[in-house]
């Protein structure tokens, strides 16, 4: 067993979003007993928001008018909970008043350009009051009522860690106080417009409030988690409000945990419904910050918050969270109240259904690591999105890194590194490839423009300028004679579709064209008329749209389109296989497992002491899912390396698994996969 603390392992958390007028109904006792009955190890309960749930002290706050006189619901909540083994974090936010605080207080609350306070939810029907949103500098997000109340609460009750969130950061306020703040701090006027704001200026006033309770509650309990939010991608929240992706780096010392929502947001429409992948790929970010704990995804059991009274579908639901534990992260579920006040009912036996798959791998999983041959490295934007789309359809698993995060050290274990088209290279990104490549590695570029390939120039094998087109129709790649391995993966055909810009230049000597440009044959609105006219006018040329150079030791792969943005765009089955083809070329040998199935199942791998756990997690179907499709005669054919099997369990299903051992391969026939399974192979 390890010595590390709780939180250092998988959990099963569950959040009661608790609503103000149910208060009279809650039953401690009764909520601890079916939180232990969904499976649920940790319980993340109100503290504070706009109201507080309990009976503070501090000034300028406002106490939750329903709370009962006779008994503390909080500490009666804790002691519960407590008594069956289960953890309680308190959720404590500061991003908006009451309106009695704010006539109190006026000072206190985030401005508009014209000095009009920011309100929140006018149009709410009912008999609420006003909300008003409160400034991260003001005395409510800090010294007076947030830091005040953060140390009565944990001084007062027995909490065993905290997701506090303090300082708002993606809304922009225009007040004196933070006026006179960003005069100071760059010698110029706030500017009116949010988009002319110095580069972190936002992040920077959430960073230091949240740093603030951080130190203030680890001083008081130092051993317990401390969570802190982490948006990986570019994000748009709505409310006309863009977001850029989080330096995670920056983000982990808010905290000594990361947890991203990865929000399965049904109500936006099935035009618009969120990648399928979102919570693998906000795990794999989570967890590129050593020595941490598991990173912990948040998904709402509702289809959106305008329908947060009704539940997923099960089948999306399960597909969804599965990514999460499969991926190493902790699961996180939320409720809109608690059993006795919740309509929808079916959720509650879901998550009790997903906890058990959970709590059968967890200790397997306690310190394992991914085993990965493939380093992608992201910039939060679509590019990075397409190339993980792609690999995981190819059941080819990756780690994530960050460009702010780039070194050698975090590169030089992966015999393949893929930079993805717009990368932005840190300063030492020339010599940190440079060193890679020479010493054995393989690296995948994509790009082009030549002034965005500055740091790599020297290595893609380009003899001139690299060129950027317009953006192309009604034109294709064809797979050259070098790029057979390739060819032999798409079939009988030797045009690929291809759309959008590509890089024109003259290879290096010594490279080696694998795919090659065949230019457009008509303007796209004429592309159907007159067929008499629909010949290529150049069926072949020598331009490199796929080139492979030597380099030392190592070898460069240098794309000159963009393979990433057809996958997004369009998804056509040769697009991801051009990918797979490219990946596989360049892992060679060094590809030790190779996973036969469709390709919305996600395969991830992770290594520990002496074991390799495999998780295969199924989202076959139009989504969002209305059935788990089972699937059938799965195959893995796994590198053994000299080691020997000394079992093989199918850990959450607990079905019978076939295998055989042929010249050092392991084959792994898994007869039926439902939602989610992980193979533990144990080697002697």
């Amino acid at each position: 067993m390890s010595n590390k603390s709780w939180w250092n392992k998988q959990m099963r958390i569950i959040q009661y979003n608790l609503q103000m007028k149910d208060t009279p109904l809650m039953d401690a006792c009764k909520i601890a007993k079916e939180t232990e009955e969904m499976g649920g190890n940790v319980v993340v309960i109100n503290v504070s928001d706009s109201v507080v749930w309990y009976r503070t002290a501090v000034h300028f706050h406002k106490i939750n008018e329903y709370l009962p006189e006779d008994r503390d619901i909080l500490e009666d909540i804790i002691e519960e909970c407590h008594k069956r083994g289960i953890k309680v974090i308190a959720r404590g936010a500061f991003f908006c008043m009451e309106e009695e605080v704010y006539y109190k207080k006026p000072q206190w609350a985030m401005r508009l350009p014209d000095g009009s306070p920011v309100t929140m939810g006018n149009d709410r029907p009912g008999e609420w009051y006003t909300l008003y949103q409160a400034c991260p500098n003001s005395g409510f997000n800090n010294k007076g009522v947030g830091l005040d109340v953060t140390m009565e609460a944990f001084a007062k009750y027995d909490l065993d860690g905290a997701f506090w969130m303090g300082g708002s950061s993606w809304i922009a306020c225009w007040c004196d106080t933070c006026k006179k703040k960003y005069f100071d701090k760059y010698g110029k006027p706030m500017p009116e417009n949010r988009e002319d704001f110095e580069s972190g200026w936002l992040h920077e006033q959430g960073k230091e409030a949240a740093i603030k309770f951080k130190d203030s509650v680890l001083g008081i309990k130092p051993d317990m988690p401390y969570l802190r939010y982490y948006w990986p991608f570019d994000l748009d929240i709505g409310l006309d409000i863009k977001l850029p992706a989080d330096n995670i780096t920056e983000v982990s010392k808010e905290g000594n945990t990361l947890t991203t929502e990865a929000q399965d947001v049904l109500s936006l429409g099935v035009k618009r419904l969120p990648e399928w992948s979102t919570p693998s790929l906000r795990m794999k970010m989570g967890r590129t910050i050593e020595n941490f704990p598991p990173p912990v995804g948040i998904i709402h059991t509702c289809p959106g918050m305008d329908w947060r009274h009704s539940c997923m579908p099960k089948a999306e639901f399960m597909y969804w969270a599965a990514q999460i534990p499969a991926n190493g992260g902790s699961y996180w579920t939320t409720f809109t109240g608690f059993a006795d006040t919740i309509d929808d009912k079916r959720m509650l036996k879901t998550i009790g259904e997903f906890n058990k798959m959970t709590e059968k791998v967890v200790d397997d999983m306690e310190g394992a690591k991914s085993l990965c041959e493939v380093m992608l490295l992201s910039d939060g934007g679509i590019y990075v999105q397409g190339w993980a789309e792609a690999l995981m359809c190819a059941h080819i698993d990756f780690d994530m890194l960050a460009h702010y995060q780039l070194n050698y050290k975090a590169i030089e274990k992966y015999p393949v590194v893929i930079v993805p088209k717009d990368f932005k290279y840190p300063e030492e990104s020339e010599s940190i490839f440079e060193k890679y490549v020479a010493s054995g590695g393989k690296l995948i570029i994509e790009g082009t423009k030549d002034s965005d390939l500055t740091a790599v120039k020297n290595l893609i094998g380009a003899k001139d300028t690299v060129v950027c087109s317009e953006d192309l129709a009604a034109t294709y790649l064809r797979i050259e004679e070098a790029g057979k391995e390739i060819q032999d993966k798409i079939g009988e055909s030797y045009l690929t579709p291809l759309r959008g810009k590509v890089g024109f230049y003259e290879p290096a000597d010594d490279a080696q064209t694998l795919v090659t440009w065949v230019p457009s044959f008509a303007p796209v609105n004429f592309a159907g008329m007159p067929p008499e006219r629909a010949s290529l006018p150049a069926p072949k040329t020598d331009i490199p749209l796929c080139a492979v150079r030597d380099y030392k030791k190592g070898k460069v792969m240098f794309i000159s389109y963009e393979p990433s943005r057809l996958i997004m765009e369009y998804a056509l089955q040769d697009m991801y296989t051009m990918i797979k083809g490219y990946a596989e070329y360049m892992l060679a040998d060094d590809k030790k497992i190779d996973f036969k199935a469709p390709n919305r199942i996600i395969m991830t791998a992770f290594e520990k002491n002496n074991n390799l756990m495999l998780h295969m997690v199924n989202g076959i179907g139009q989504r969002p899912l209305q059935d788990n499709v089972p699937c059938y005669d799965l195959a893995f054919e796994i590198k053994l390396d000299g080691r020997e099997v000394d079992n093989i369990e199918a850990k959450i299903s607990c079905s019978n698994i076939s295998y055989n051992v042929e010249n050092d391969i392991l084959c792994i026939n898994v007869p039926k996969l439902d939602v989610w399974d992980m193979l533990l192979i144990s080697f002697k």
